[in-house]
């Protein structure tokens, strides 16, 4: 590197030093939780602040782009902050955002969610609605994992496998509730322990049960929309379909499902539980996706994807667009990979709604349900 390259990558480094305490004012917050302010041109990500507010911070790590800090003071704080409930919020790596009140929570994932269909999708009009709440923003989970270590019997902090002790988690159900004070009684031995409601449900489902029917009614108008004067009626492909959790509801509706699911005990659940016209196949979707969708005619085929947070894989966008079907309706819980297969079908399909809904109130996660519509 010559004398110049030198010079010029020094001059743009940041100025400011880890340890060292500076006011920071929060421009926005981050999928993920964290606010964002700008210290000599260099974003600086602080956990438990809230946009507009004017705060004081500790700087914890410093790169060239990009710096993290500790919030130690709030000069200015915002109109929506309120006190968070958990003693141990933003030690435990579960909730990031019991600090701001609920009706401003959804309007931040929103936001959010909008910002990343518009910056990484190209929309440059995203059509997303309003954000719909969860019934209960807390108290709503039906599982959760405690790990024990050394004695200390909690969750783990952020980014870490350090056990924060923790006596009572606030956003489990009270079931739940009860079974960890049941586990923190018993002394348990070092381990990691899942606590969930008695009811037996098999394979996948979510961990709100309120939001989660929510969810269930949203995929329903979304595949057949109430008032639509032709409604499609023929084939139902349901991709990631776990248990059966939307084919089984969906079944009605169509002349023909088929699931998909990479889990072989899933698959046999799902199976079990199956209608005459529901069929179900174990394998990767990428490598079944084709064949299920050239099972019926383009024009009388649903897609439903509800893929992890990765998204779709290459091969299985390639199925989509050699068979496409007439509507997908695409259940995300990332933004990001949600905007990434948006821009990757723009020249097939035209993105119609996007349904945020708060599967996971007091915390970053953003679910949300999209309708796209085979262009003419």
């Amino acid at each position: 590197m010559n004398t110049k390259e030198n010079s010029a990558e020094k001059s743009s480094a940041p100025k400011i030093k880890t340890g060292q305490e500076i006011d920071v004012e929060i421009n926005d917050i981050g999928f993920g939780g964290r606010g964002v302010g700008r210290v000599d041109g260099i974003a600086c990500f602080v956990p438990g602040v809230i946009e507009k507010e004017k705060v004081r911070v500790k700087i914890a790590k410093v790169k060239s782009r990009m710096m993290e800090a500790w919030l130690l003071e709030v000069q200015e704080p915002s109109p929506h902050r309120i006190e968070p409930p958990c003693p141990v919020f933003l030690k435990c790596g579960g909730c990031a955002y019991q600090h701001i009140d609920y009706t401003h929570q959804l309007r931040i994932k929103e936001t959010q969610l909008r910002e990343a269909l518009r910056r990484l999708g190209g929309l440059s009009e995203p059509p997303v609605q309003p954000m719909i709440a969860s019934p209960e923003p807390y108290g709503y989970r039906n599982r959760i994992a405690v790990h024990v270590r050394d004695g200390n019997v909690g969750f783990y902090a952020e980014g870490s496998n350090r056990v924060i002790p923790v006596k009572k988690c606030l956003i489990a159900s009270p079931e739940v509730d009860q079974g960890f004070q049941d586990l923190l009684k018993a002394c348990p031995r070092d381990g990691d322990y899942l606590i969930g409601e008695k009811k037996r449900y098999g394979g996948f489902r979510q961990v709100n049960n309120a939001a989660a029917e929510i969810l269930k009614n949203t995929v329903r108008e979304a595949v057949r929309p109430s008032g639509e004067a032709t409604p499609i009626a023929g084939l139902l492909v349901d991709a990631y379909c776990g248990a059966g959790f939307f084919a089984h509801e969906l079944q009605e509706l169509f002349t023909k499902v088929i699931g998909i699911e990479r889990s072989i005990a899933s698959v046999a659940m799902a199976s079990r539980q199956a209608a005459e016209n529901e069929e179900y196949l174990a394998g990767d979707v990428e490598l079944k996706l084709g064949k299920a969708l050239a099972a019926g005619k383009s024009e009388e085929t649903v897609l439903l994807l509800d893929p992890p947070s990765e998204g779709l894989a290459a091969l299985a966008m390639e199925a989509i667009l050699q068979s496409p079907p007439a509507r997908i309706v695409y259940v995300s819980c990332n933004p990001a990979t949600l905007a990434r297969e948006a821009k990757r079908l723009a020249g097939n399909y035209r993105l119609v709604q996007v349904t945020p809904l708060d599967m996971f109130p007091q915390t970053a996660e953003i679910e949300s349900v999209s309708v796209f519509e085979l262009l003419p």
